[in-house]
């Protein structure tokens, strides 16, 4: 199995951590970091290791490895479990509530489908398995283009009311742009 990092990984974790003042940035991490050795347990519990880890500007990347429906859900299924575990047991920590919603909040984001994504796998499985190929093709196009049509102006909408920072949109437009790109 190799480890890629790339140059574009640091440049945001750094730009992430300099501007953080809530102090998130490295909770976000730790939240990205168990999201990924959910699906990799579940990986070597299927004997079905990855070709690669790579970490990019965007996030972490498992290359290869088993797709089963468990592997993977196993990403969403850890931080669901850690925001249970975090947020809806009743700490005294503000620090320890706050990583419960951001795992939350890592679940949510993974369960988008868009591109790499969990839900986008989750959801061509799905459909794979009620629809012919061809039609499940075209079903979760469409329902990535619907996604994208909602999701964009509602974030410009949350970002212009003060209820979401601009990166946040600034990623959904890259989260678009890659799509797009794919497709041509």
């Amino acid at each position: 199995m190799k480890f890629e990092a790339g140059f574009s990984f640091f440049a945001v974790l750094g730009f992430l951590v300099c501007t953080d003042r809530e102090g998130t940035a490295l909770l976000c991490l730790l939240s990205c970091v168990l999201h990924e050795l959910g699906h990799l347990g579940v990986m070597c519990a299927e004997k079905r290791l990855p070709e690669k880890i790579k970490l990019y500007g965007g996030g972490m990347h498992i290359i290869g490895g088993s797709t089963s429906f468990p592997a993977v859900s196993a990403g969403c299924a850890v931080n669901i479990l850690l925001f249970c575990v975090f947020f809806l047991v009743p700490w005294e920590s503000r620090e320890l509530r706050l990583f419960g919603v951001i795992n939350l909040l890592t679940a949510a984001f993974n369960l988008l489908p868009f591109g790499e994504l969990d839900g986008k796998l989750m959801l061509d499985k799905a459909l794979i398995r009620a629809f012919a190929p061809e039609k499940a093709a075209k079903l979760s196009f469409l329902c990535e283009a619907v996604f994208t049509a909602i999701i964009i102006p509602a974030a410009a909408v949350l970002v212009f009311s003060g209820y979401m920072n601009i990166s946040a949109l600034i990623f959904f437009f890259y989260i678009f742009a890659v799509e797009i790109s794919e497709k041509i």
